[in-house]
């Protein structure tokens, strides 16, 4: 389930200029970025994410290691990695920080080229159908960000329940974003 939906955008800092037009790929991996700059809600904003701390550090659920980049860039692995619900694969390797420093690398897209915000309906937005639930979900890049994230966090804090408190689980909205003003 940790691998079902993109949650992190990869893209250069200059994406972070409310001014300028997103980039919807890049193979510059950023050190910080903001989710959610464009939040519809009208009580939560912001998201900061270190990218670098979640590749590098051992933020793994069970803590021995850095999270693998198809954990969160689910079209970056090749079709026989693909599990269920996932449909969609766009490289013959998977994906890493070495393999993206080739020159011949494709560039990494953005959760928001397929995770669409709720409303835009300039593209199909992706739909899954889980087995609790009787209606396939839309999912929205609020939808991906929200289940990717907090199934990871969820499972890290299980893991390993010194996280309480010190990282995000379902229920804690204002420890990520930031409130709006």
């Amino acid at each position: 389930m940790l691998a079902f939906i993109a949650v992190v955008i990869v893209g250069s800092n200059a994406w972070l200029s409310s001014a300028q037009t997103p980039e919807m790929q890049s193979k510059t991996q950023p050190k910080d970025y903001v989710l959610a700059k464009d939040s519809q809600s009208d009580k939560y904003g912001e998201v900061a994410f270190n990218h670098e701390n979640h590749a590098t550090k051992n933020y793994a659920i069970d803590g021995k290691a850095a999270i693998s980049c198809v954990e969160c860039h689910h079209t970056d692995m090749p079709p026989a990695d693909l599990k269920p619900p996932l449909k969609t694969s766009e490289r013959a390797v998977a994906l890493t920080t070495a393999s993206l420093k080739a020159a011949d690398a494709k560039p990494v897209k953005t959760c928001r080229v397929c995770h669409l915000q709720a409303g835009d309906d300039s593209s199909p937005i992706p739909t899954v159908t889980y087995a609790d639930k009787p209606a396939p979900t839309k999912l929205t890049n609020e939808i991906a960000y929200h289940t990717n994230c907090n199934v990871c966090h969820d499972k890290a804090i299980t893991a390993r329940p010194t996280l309480k408190g010190k990282i995000p689980g379902s229920a804690d909205c204002l420890f990520c974003h930031k409130p709006v003003s």
